[in-house]
Order: structure tokens, then C-alpha cells, then sequence
């Protein structure tokens, strides 16, 4: 997830950060990715011979933005997809819609729920849903993952 880290010590809650859309296949994304067009903000995409992986947000998504929200926005997007491109949505390994959970000292139990549209939805694009928890920031250690440099295509 990309939004900043906070530490225990600033947001102690466990809290939703956001949701990425994380898309592996044999052939290249590039296409895919440029046709989603300023909608989606490009975090990661590489690759050779057959694995090829993008990572991307909803450009439009922001902190106070639901994990349903976020997710039926990625999915307009991919509605829109010239049939070329869609087609390589359809061929990739993996379409995940990886929500993003920062864990914090409290509360003791966190939940977050789907609407039953936004599950639908996924599967009616062929998604699956994942979930990353990241562990809570202890001693000045980041809680997550150092950010991906944004890569912008031509």
C-alpha cells in the first residue's frame, strides 16, 4: 500500500489503508496500463519473458475513500477497456484487489466489510480478493513495505 506509514505512537487504531490492484501475466501489461489511462496511478510494472506483474491504485482514492468505494472505482476503470486490453485483463495468472489493513495496538478485533456488489463485482471481472496486514510500527521501524517508485508510461 502506498498511502504514508504512520507509527504506533501517531495512529495507535488498526486501521484500512487502501486497496492496490495487482495484476501478473505471461504477456506484457504496458498496454493494459496506459488504457486504464489517469484513472489509475502506476506504483510498479516489469517484466520479461512471461512474467509480467502491475501494481496500481485508483488515481481518485485518498484516505477517507471506503475499501468499497475504492474498488468499484478500479473496476469502472477496467470496465472501460477496449476489448484489446480487456482481453489481456482476462489472460493475466492473477487479478488481485489487494486491500490494504495497517495494524495498530487497538482495537482489539478490527473488521472490514464488503458490500455484496463490490464481491460481485470482483468476481464478475474474474478478481479475487486479498487481504495484506501490516504489522504495527514497533520502535521506530516502518510498518510497511517501503513505497514502489511511480512509474509513468509513455
Amino acid at each position: 500500500m502506498t498511502k504514508r506509514a504512520s507509527t504506533a505512537r501517531e495512529s495507535p487504531l488498526t486501521h484500512y489503508r487502501n486497496v492496490d490492484l495487482d495484476v501478473y501475466a505471461a504477456v506484457p501489461l504496458d498496454g493494459l496500463v496506459r488504457a486504464l489511462g489517469d484513472g489509475a496511478s502506476v506504483l510498479y510494472v516489469s517484466g520479461g519473458r512471461r512474467r509480467h506483474e502491475a501494481h496500481l491504485e485508483l488515481a481518485s482514492s485518498h484516505m477517507d475513500m471506503s475499501a468499497d468505494d475504492t474498488i468499484l472505482g478500479l473496476i469502472q476503470l477496467l470496465r472501460r477497456l477496449p476489448r484489446i486490453h480487456r482481453q489481456t485483463w482476462n489472460s493475466a495468472k492473477r487479478r488481485e484487489f489487494n486491500v490494504g489493513i495497517e495494524a495498530g495496538l487497538e482495537p482489539h478485533g478490527f473488521e472490514l466489510r464488503l458490500q455484496h456488489k463490490t464481491v460481485k463485482a470482483i468476481a464478475d471481472v474474474g478478481g479475487i480478493l486479498a487481504i495484506t496486514v501490516y504489522a504495527p510500527d514497533r520502535g521506530g521501524r516502518r510498518s510497511v513495505q517501503p513505497r514502489r517508485k511511480r512509474r509513468r508510461l509513455p
